[in-house]
């Protein structure tokens, strides 16, 4: 999942024709030659994924800017106050996805690892850094507008999903902000993605709770 799981959800909700990963046969890791991140990291604008590749074969690169793009073409970025609310939850997410980055174990990597804090930052996480957050995001939710389908209200969904993986419980106190997870999570589209069944195949949870 990690930043995968966004765009991937911003695509399949514009109603535009796309194409994903099992569909062009691409793996990450421990594919045939010729479709591996291997293969193509040097190409790629920053070296990294998620990467959309355009119908000419143009690279656009950064969650950010896909999911924007995607909502350019499609016409899905809102517009006036649902456009910059949008635009706002493009950068809340990031902020989200860059603090849980830090606190919380990876498939990959674990913590007291790299960038990782210890036990003691895991659980300050989850009880005093990440709860204001919440809260932020209640009270726009609850304003009413820019979350419904955006990219930015898409991304978002798919930072929150990624941590009601590890805590069920986590947005039970926020009403506003669990309908609307809620709403999203059970949307026909979002079933799809989740399940394996759009064109960029199944997700691996990528964070997971403390051992």
């Amino acid at each position: 999942m990690a930043k995968g799981l966004g765009p991937t959800l911003v695509a399949e909700y514009s109603g535009l024709p796309w194409k994903g990963n099992k569909e062009l046969g691409f793996i990450a890791r421990g594919g045939p030659p010729g479709n591996n991140f291997a293969d193509i990291k040097e190409s790629l604008p920053f070296g990294q994924l998620p990467l959309l590749t355009t119908a000419d074969g143009c690279m656009v690169a950064q969650t950010t800017a896909i999911v924007n793009y995607i909502g350019m073409l499609a016409g899905t970025e809102g517009s006036g106050l649902d456009y910059a609310v949008s635009q706002m939850l493009i950068a809340e997410a990031e902020d989200l996805y860059a603090m849980t980055n830090k606190n919380v174990p990876t498939i990959v990597a674990p913590l007291n690892q790299g960038i990782k804090g210890d036990k003691a930052s895991y659980d300050l996480y989850w009880s005093e850094k990440l709860p204001p957050h919440l809260a932020n995001l209640e009270r726009l939710c609850a304003a009413g507008r820019g979350f419904d389908e955006t990219p930015g209200g898409l991304y978002l969904f798919s930072i929150l999903h990624q941590l009601c993986l590890i805590v069920p419980s986590l947005l039970a106190g926020s009403k506003a902000l669990s309908a609307w997870y809620a709403q999203t999570l059970n949307d026909p589209r979002t079933a799809k993605v989740l399940a394996g069944e759009s064109t960029m195949g199944s997700f691996k949870q990528y964070f997971i709770s403390e051992p």
